[in-house]
C-alpha cells in the first residue's frame, strides 16, 4: 500500500506489531523507496530500489530509535547513489548515514602507519621469492661440493658456518649489504683470529659472486631490480703489525724444517714403528715437498713406470687436486719423477691397493666420525698430527719451506728447477701465452736431477737422526707418549671452551629474564 507517512501511520504500526497483527507494508509516498515494514519483530524502515532488474534492499532501523524524517533522509541520499551510480547502499553506507544523523559516534581513525614499517613490509613482500642467507649458503655449499675438491668443501661449509654469521639468519641475501659482511669479518678480527678473518672474507667474496651469475641470480634476487651488494672488495683489516709467536716457538708463515728435522721426520718413517700408510705418506711429503692435500689426496692410477728411465717411477697429479692449479684455472698436469729407492717403497703399496680396489693410494685408517663408513683417504691433518708426535716443530708446509730453503741454499740446486718440482705453475709465468696455449711438456728431464739430489741430501740426513734415536721400543712409546698427551690437552681445551660457553649463555638468559622481570 502506498501513502504519505506520518507519525499516525508510525505509532499504528507499533501497536499492530505488539498486538500480533499479520505483517504488511506501507509504501511512502513523498520519498520514494522507503517503506515501514510490519511484523512479528516489530515495525522496520526499510529502503528498497531497482536498478538494472536487480532489487537492492536495506533495512535502515526501528521507530521510535529512527524517526520518519531521518530514514527519509537516509533513503534520499540510498537513491542518490543509486542514480548517480556511485555507490550502493550497504551496510558501511548506513554507518556513515548514522554518524551524519549523530545516532552513532565515528569510530577513531587509525594512527597513520610508520612509513619505516610500510617500506619494511613491502620489501619482505618483494623478498619472497628470493633466498634467505640459509637457503643460499645450502646451494652455494651444493655447488662447491660438485665443481670442488672434498676438501674445499669442507673447509667452506666450516668457515660459512661460523657462529658470527648467525645475525644473517632468516635475511634475504639481495639485502645484505657490504657493511653487513664487513662487520661480522671485523667482528672476527677484533676477537684476535686475524687470519681466520681473511679467510672468512675470502669464502664470502666467491659466493656472492656466484650468486650474481644470470642463471643463480632469478633466485638468489642479487641484482633483481637493481637491489644486492657487490662484496668482490670485502676483505679484512690489516693483519697487526707484531709478528705472533705460537706457543712451540715458531712464527707462523715463516719457519724452515731443518736438516735434523727432515732427518727426524724420514729416519721415524723408515724406521717400521709407525702405521705404514703414514709412514709412507710422512716419506712422500718430505722427498717429494708437495702441499699435504696432493699427499694425502693421491690416486693410485697418478703413478706409472717411467718407460725412459729404467726403475724410475712417476708421479702425475691433476689440476682438480692441486692447490694452485685449481685457482688460476690451470688445466695442465703437474708431474714428478720418483727416484728408484723412493719408487721402490710406493710399488708394493700401489699394489696391494690395486688388489683391493682402492681409490687412493693413502687409505682412510679411521672414520671421519664414529658411524661414518671408511672409503676416503686419510685425512690431511693426520700428517700435521703425526709431526707433532715426533716432536718437531716443522708443519707440512715447514718441511716444503725446508725443501725451497735447502735445495738452493745448501745444493745450489737452480731457482727455476726448483719452482718446477714444487709446482710453482712449472716455474713459467701464468700468462705466458706459450706455455698456456701451445706448449704440452711436463719437463722431467729437468726435474729428475732435483728429485735425484734432493733425495740423496735427505738419505743423508735421515742417517744422521738414526743414528741418534733412542732403540725402538723406547722411540715408539716416546712418540706415543706425546700423542697422548696432545690428545689429552685437546680434550680439556674442548671442554673449557664448552664450559664458557655454556656460562655465558646462562649469563645472557640470566640479563633476559632480569629485563622481563623489569
Amino acid at each position: 500500500m502506498s501513502v504519505r507517512l506520518s507519525k499516525t501511520h508510525v505509532d499504528k504500526a507499533l501497536k499492530d506489531a505488539r498486538d500480533g497483527t499479520p505483517a504488511y507494508d506501507l509504501i511512502d509516498s513523498q520519498q520514494p523507496g522507503l517503506l515501514l515494514r510490519v511484523g512479528p519483530r516489530g515495525a522496520r524502515f526499510a529502503f528498497k530500489a531497482i536498478r538494472f532488474k536487480q532489487t537492492l534492499r536495506l533495512t535502515l532501523g526501528s521507530p521510535p530509535g529512527l524517526t520518519l524524517d531521518e530514514a527519509r533522509s537516509i533513503v534520499a541520499e540510498a537513491q542518490k547513489l543509486v542514480a548517480n551510480r556511485t555507490g550502493m547502499p550497504d551496510d558501511k553506507f548506513l554507518e556513515a548515514q548514522f554518524i551524519r544523523l549523530g545516532k552513532v559516534t565515528a569510530r577513531p581513525s587509525p594512527p597513520p602507519r610508520d612509513p619505516a614499517l610500510v617500506a619494511e613490509r613491502e620489501r619482505s613482500i618483494a623478498d619472497l621469492p628470493y633466498w634467505t642467507w640459509e637457503t643460499a649458503r645450502t646451494e652455494y655449499l651444493a655447488e662447491v661440493r660438485r665443481t670442488l675438491r672434498e676438501a674445499t668443501w669442507k673447509d667452506y661449509s666450516a668457515k660459512l658456518g661460523a657462529p658470527e654469521l648467525a645475525v644473517l639468519a632468516g635475511k634475504a641475501v639481495r639485502r645484505v649489504t657490504e657493511e653487513d659482511l664487513a662487520g661480522v669479518v671485523f667482528e672476527v678480527h677484533q676477537s684476535g683470529r686475524e687470519t681466520h678473518a681473511v679467510n672468512l672474507a675470502a669464502a664470502l667474496r666467491p659466493m656472492w659472486r656466484w650468486m650474481w651469475k644470470p642463471h643463480i641470480r632469478t633466485r638468489s634476487g642479487i641484482g633483481i631490480e637493481g637491489v644486492g651488494a657487490d662484496m668482490s672488495k670485502l676483505a679484512a683489516p690489516p693483519k697487526s703489525s707484531a709478528r705472533k709467536v705460537r706457543a712451540n716457538g715458531k712464527v707462523a708463515g715463516r719457519y724452515v724444517a731443518t736438516a735434523p728435522e727432515i732427518g727426524t721426520v724420514l729416519g721415524v718413517a723408515r724406521a717400521g714403528i709407525l702405521d705404514p700408510t703414514v709412514s709412507l705418506a710422512l716419506e712422500l711429503l718430505v722427498l717429494t715437498a708437495q702441499r699435504r692435500r696432493p699427499i694425502v689426496d693421491a690416486r693410485v692410477e697418478d703413478f706409472v713406470p717411467w718407460t725412459e728411465q729404467p726403475g724410475w717411477g712417476v708421479w702425475s697429479m691433476g689440476p682438480a687436486h692441486r692447490k694452485t692449479a685449481d685457482k688460476r684455472d690451470d688445466q695442465s698436469r703437474h708431474a714428478l719423477p720418483l727416484p728408484p729407492a723412493l719408487w721402490q717403497r710406493i710399488a708394493p703399496q700401489l699394489r696391494a691397493c690395486s688388489e683391493r680396489g682402492l681409490e687412493h693410494l693413502f687409505p682412510q685408517i679411521r672414520a671421519w666420525k664414529l658411524g661414518d663408513a671408511l672409503g676416503g683417504h686419510m685425512n690431511e691433518a693426520g700428517l700435521n698430527h703425526r709431526l707433532l708426535d715426533l716432536g718437531v716443530k716443522a708443519s707440512p708446509h715447514d718441511i716444503r719451506r725446508g725443501f725451497s730453503t735447502h735445495a738452493q741454499k745448501t745444493l745450489r740446486l737452480p731457482r727455476d728447477s726448483v719452482k718446477m718440482v714444487m709446482d710453482h705453475n712449472e716455474g713459467i709465468s701464468s700468462d705466458d701465452v706459450l706455455e698456456g696455449h701451445y706448449t704440452v711438456d711436463d719437463r722431467l728431464d729437468l726435474k729428475q736431477p732435483v728429485m735425484e739430489r734432493w733425495l740423496a741430501w735427505c738419505d743423508e740426513q735421515a742417517a744422521a737422526a738414526a743414528a741418534g734415536f733412542a732403540p725402538l721400543p723406547e722411540l715408539a712409546a716416546e712418540i706415543s707418549a706425546r700423542r697422548r698427551a696432545r690428545e689429552k690437552e685437546g680434550k680439556a681445551k674442548s671442554a673449557a671452551k664448552a664450559a664458557a660457553k655454556k656460562a655465558a649463555d646462562a649469563a645472557a638468559a640470566a640479563e633476559d629474564d632480569k629485563a622481563l622481570a623489569a
